[in-house]
């Protein structure tokens, strides 16, 4: 579970503790005591102001403190109820104890009173106005505390996520190198024996597209223009390897700012030719359009007999790497003779 401690700063500056004074005090001085001022019995209300307003700064500034040592013992997700309960009583009971305190001092050095008499002579008002203040600042520091404690724990969830998002799209960008390179060598190792000429342009349009691994490898999106360049080299070792089994058709405008996932045409490819039949009888016809903004890989739907296992870093890797990217899915639709991926155009000015 997230911390969930809120930080509880205060300013306990000179000037902010005569701020509060002069706030506080003044306003419960004004709301109680309001018939001293009317009748000009300036002292009176003075008096008043003293004490309210140290009683609003000793109850503010205590029971900040109370509550920050309360985020320590009882964090706000663990057990709210308790929290809210335990914080209430101790402010409550911290409140009367200061302000029959701030009374008995108040009482015995201005007017020599002593502390049964003091309190008699105040009656219930005192301590109720106690309570409602206590309950006014309690309010405010709960709501307070808890709005940190949530935005604490959110924003601590959020960076584990993006944490955990960001490594597994690391690992899911490593795991294309490897996977090319093993279905390239499978393909280099059967065409060597057959023609050494056209292994040696495999060869060369392979380093060509191995290139491209190789440089967009630390990249989250590359153009859509250097992805097509990549395609027609991949197309061009495809159609070596499997000459008239493979039928291809690209009808993709580029505009320069069109943006994807790098190795995306690639790798839906590689998974077209992996799982269905190709061959000479039997072609597989593959095309890559573009259309609303998405574009679409569509093949032949023509499995193989054997149902080759797959490395489950095709189709699930670009799904993934999308998802983290921009929070998009991919369209996957297929029919009883067609099989098609959409994947979305995104922006390279957005980056």
């Amino acid at each position: 579970m997230p911390n969930q401690k809120a930080t509880w700063t205060r300013d306990l500056s000179w000037k902010s503790l005569l701020k509060q004074f002069l706030l506080g005090g003044g306003t419960i001085s004004l709301a109680f005591g309001w018939q001293s001022l009317a009748e000009g019995e300036w002292l009176d209300f003075l008096s008043n102001l003293t004490v309210n307003g140290t009683l609003w700064v000793l109850i503010g500034v205590g029971s900040g403190m109370l509550v920050q040592w309360l985020d320590t013992k009882i964090p706000w997700f663990e057990a709210p109820v308790k929290r809210v309960v335990v914080s209430l009583v101790l402010m409550v009971v911290y409140s009367l104890l200061v302000a029959m305190l701030v009374l008995f001092l108040y009482a015995g050095l201005v007017y020599g009173i002593a502390p049964l008499q003091a309190l008699k002579n105040v009656g219930y008002t005192f301590p109720l106005t106690v309570v409602l203040i206590t309950l006014f600042v309690g309010t405010f520091l709960h709501g307070r505390g808890f709005f940190l404690a949530w935005k604490a724990a959110f924003k601590e969830a959020e960076e584990h996520k993006r944490a955990a998002l960001a490594a597994k799209y690391e690992a899911l960008k490593n795991q294309v190198n490897p996977h090319f390179l093993f279905n390239s060598f499978n393909v280099l190792s059967n065409l060597v024996y057959k023609d050494a000429d056209l292994a040696a342009e495999f060869i060369q349009q392979l380093s060509k597209v191995y290139r491209y691994v190789l440089e967009t490898q630390q990249q989250e999106l590359i153009s859509l223009e250097q992805e097509m360049e990549m395609l027609k080299a991949y197309l061009f070792l495809l159609e070596i390897r499997f000459g008239k089994g493979l039928k291809v058709e690209t009808r993709v405008e580029v505009d320069p700012d069109d943006a994807v996932v790098p190795l995306t045409l690639q790798m839906l490819t590689e998974n077209a030719v992996k799982h269905n039949i190709a061959s000479k009888k039997q072609p597989l016809h593959l095309s890559i359009t573009r259309k609303n903004g998405t574009l679409t890989i569509e093949n032949s739907l023509q499995l193989k007999g054997n149902n080759q296992s797959s490395l489950g870093v095709g189709l699930p890797n670009i799904q993934e790497r999308y998802r983290y990217l921009c929070g998009q899915e991919l369209q996957v639709e297929t029919t009883t003779d067609t099989f098609s991926v959409s994947v979305p155009i995104l922006q390279l000015k957005a980056q």
